[in-house]
């Protein structure tokens, strides 16, 4: 729940105000875009696994669904229900690729995680 409240108050709040010697760095967002949904995905997947239940290939490919619809939840509300931002298909674009990123490393490194946290018991 954490990382949803840090999502929606990351794009739903207004800009915050840049500093005029703080350099641009071009499409940063978008990165950050693929960190925030990535990073969803891949805590759903740990709570999942953490939980007793397996990560077989159908829970990390609904994970990956259920974080894509709210990641085009998430541009529909900046579009419609904001004022200071816009909705962007390329920001729901990269938080695909951020979702996709995850589906693929993620439970490996989830494994390793509890693996290393089980031996140290």
């Amino acid at each position: 729940m954490i990382v949803v409240a840090v999502i929606a108050y990351a794009t739903i709040a207004e800009n915050p105000p840049v500093p005029d010697d703080m350099p641009v760095i071009p499409h940063i967002d978008k990165l950050i875009h693929a960190i925030m949904f990535g990073g969803l995905a891949g805590a759903v997947m740990f709570d999942i696994r953490r939980s007793g239940k397996v990560l077989a290939k159908g829970t990390v490919v609904a994970v990956c669904l259920g974080c894509a619809v709210a990641g085009a939840a998430d541009e529909l509300v900046q579009a419609f229900l904001t004022v200071r931002r816009a909705g962007d298909v390329w920001d729901w674009v990269a938080d695909c690729v951020g979702i996709a990123v995850a589906a693929f490393t993620a439970p490996s490194a989830i494994g390793a995680v509890l693996a290393r946290c089980r031996r140290k018991r």
